[in-house]
């Protein structure tokens, strides 16, 4: 696939980054337009190809997948104005659709959310409810075989090893499971979700689709895992 990034994506927001400011930011905003029209194609071509695989993406568009770069300074104490990364997410059932499962991708000037590296990917759950976090919890005790063998695939180790990306992660067992099960441990997430730091190497080439694709479908059999689980809350 030949489908590439503006190749002035990455610079651009290094300079956005030195000044993060609206002055800046409005002088230089034509730019920006053909980085993000760029970016919106590509995340387009990436929900074209990927809900091949997974048709709980089908009807998604780059317009309701790629994140704005306009903070929300609220409730902040940093009120630089936008953001130094382009990201998108492409959510399972529907656009917009938030603590559910699906596939990240983020590049900027600087690490964001926890995550390391300039370009970071992976697929999975953030934040999912109550609700959800309860089935997902209840389906890897039920379903434990299934579960450590998709942590077991290669494709799965060499991208995300054996851990989670996660907001916290429990000190004890969740109540009403068995503090000696052999893969407690397992339960004591609040996230669900894989991550990888893609080489700096490849963030300008020609090769970067394909290796997002690659590193999507390795998370595919944890979604669809997530997926299945959360069934009966849809």
């Amino acid at each position: 696939m030949t489908v590439q990034l503006h190749p002035d994506t990455l610079p651009f927001l290094q300079q956005l980054a030195m000044n993060n400011n609206r002055d800046w930011f409005n002088a230089h905003k034509g730019h920006w337009i053909e980085i993000k029209e760029a970016f919106e194609a590509f995340t387009q071509a990436l929900i074209d190809e990927m809900s091949v695989a997974d048709d709980t993406l089908t009807g998604l568009t780059a317009k309701n997948s790629v994140y704005r770069i306009y903070r929300d300074t609220r409730f902040s104490p940093d009120k630089t104005p936008y953001k130094t990364h382009v990201s998108c997410f492409l959510s399972s059932w529907g656009p917009k659709n938030s603590g559910v499962p699906g596939y990240y991708f983020q590049l900027g000037a600087e690490p964001a959310y926890g995550l390391e590296g300039t370009c970071t990917l992976g697929g999975g759950i953030f934040m999912p409810s109550p609700e959800a976090l309860k089935a997902i919890r209840q389906e890897i005790f039920y379903c434990y075989n299934d579960f450590v063998a998709i942590m077991d695939t290669p494709a799965y180790k060499k991208y995300f090893g054996t851990d989670f990306f996660t907001t916290k992660k429990l000190q004890r067992v969740p109540t009403g499971y068995p503090n000696d099960w052999e893969y407690a441990d397992l339960l004591k997430y609040k996230d669900y979700c894989t991550s990888y730091t893609m080489p700096d190497k490849l963030i300008d080439s020609p090769r970067l689709f394909d290796e997002v694709i690659k590193v999507w479908k390795a998370s595919l059999p944890l979604n669809r895992f997530l997926q299945r689980a959360m069934e009966g809350l849809r």
